[in-house]
């Protein structure tokens, strides 16, 4: 549950309400491409910057934890309330995690991975917004070349802001991002792409609160109304871009994933995959999270070293669009985005 104070009038506190690590968010800010540039600093803060949820304002703070609390000076903006929700949401602390630790119970094998890797949360894109621009940039490039245009579209259109002693760049608020002509490694069917989500921000469409809102079908099919976002990443900018806890997706690594924990391979059938997810609500978004990272860092059998492999497979066998475990049809689109 949020706990946001404004213990002074440029300082927010974030109390965590059940398990949170701060070091495994951390490690997950150091390798996941689209939040990487706000990395932590050697002391373990970090400096973090966005346009704010609703006018886009620029807004940068310097996050530290002190083992309870996740304390944030905040620079940019007054608007420390605004600033405390998002950055909540961007760290999964916006939920209530004091029943997580009860998935490892019902699931013993998921247990294990709980243990490994304790109190790691989801982390999250700053926006629906970022989100859908990291939709619109990624495909066909690669991740480490998405990557460096990000970076460049900060540096050269973005907001510039200093807090804690140390510049740091807000991505282009929707008004300077329309303003974008060309982008180097950009084509310009992209560039008109990102002018289309500038445009959507601006309209109020790519609002968090509006999205979770909508549910979980409507939701990522208004993001997929957008030119160029397809049903893979309609969900992912609605699953990452808000911050939803309890939606398990048809995404082909995290299936592997939970498969190979139980014995049951690449592609559980529907009948097992309903079974092994309805123990894990309303954390199942969460036990997703958990499982990409743990594949990552090589603690599932079967599954380690072999994300790259699973993809391609679940595109060379891509089906009809299926209903998920959620109710909502999606796609077996191999992923884009890794922890």
């Amino acid at each position: 549950m949020l706990r946001a104070m404004a213990n002074i009038d440029t300082e927010i506190a974030i109390e965590p309400a059940g398990p949170f690590s701060w070091e495994g968010a951390l490690d997950v800010l150091g390798r996941w491409e689209p939040v990487r540039r706000h990395g932590a600093a050697p002391d373990g803060s970090v400096r973090l910057a966005f346009p704010l949820d609703g006018d886009h304002a620029p807004a940068a703070l310097a996050l530290r934890f002190d083992g309870r609390v996740l304390r944030g000076e905040v620079a940019g903006t007054d608007r420390l309330d605004a600033v405390a929700r998002q950055v909540a949401r961007v760290f999964s602390l916006d939920h209530d995690g004091t029943g997580y630790p009860s998935l490892a119970s019902r699931d013993p094998e998921l247990g294990r991975l709980m243990a490994a890797l304790p109190g790691l949360r989801p982390v999250c894109f700053t926006s629906p917004y970022e989100a859908a621009a990291w939709a619109v940039i990624s495909p066909r490039i690669g991740m480490a070349g998405a990557a460096v245009v990000l970076e460049r579209l900060v540096a050269e259109h973005g907001h510039r802001l200093r807090v804690a002693g140390a510049e740091v760049g807000a991505f282009p608020a929707p008004e300077r991002l329309l303003r974008v002509r060309s982008v180097p490694g950009l084509g310009a069917e992209k560039v008109a792409r990102l002018h289309a989500v500038a445009r959507a921000a601006q309209d109020g469409l790519l609002g968090a609160e509006r999205l979770r809102a909508l549910g979980h079908e409507a939701g990522p099919a208004s993001v997929r109304a957008l030119p160029g976002i397809g049903p893979f990443w309609s969900q992912g900018v609605y699953l990452r871009g808000c911050g939803i806890a309890d939606v398990f997706p048809d995404e082909p690594l995290a299936l592997a994933a939970l498969g190979h924990l139980h014995g049951l391979g690449d592609r559980p059938s529907p009948d097992a995959l309903a079974g092994l997810t309805d123990r894990l609500r309303p954390y199942r978004m969460w036990a997703c999270f958990l499982l990409r990272v743990a594949s990552g860092r090589g603690l599932i059998p079967g599954v380690a070293g072999r994300a790259g492999a699973i993809r391609r497979a679940a595109g060379a066998h891509q089906r009809p669009a299926r209903r998920s475990t959620t109710g909502a049809k999606s796609s077996a689109q191999p992923s884009q985005t890794v922890t």
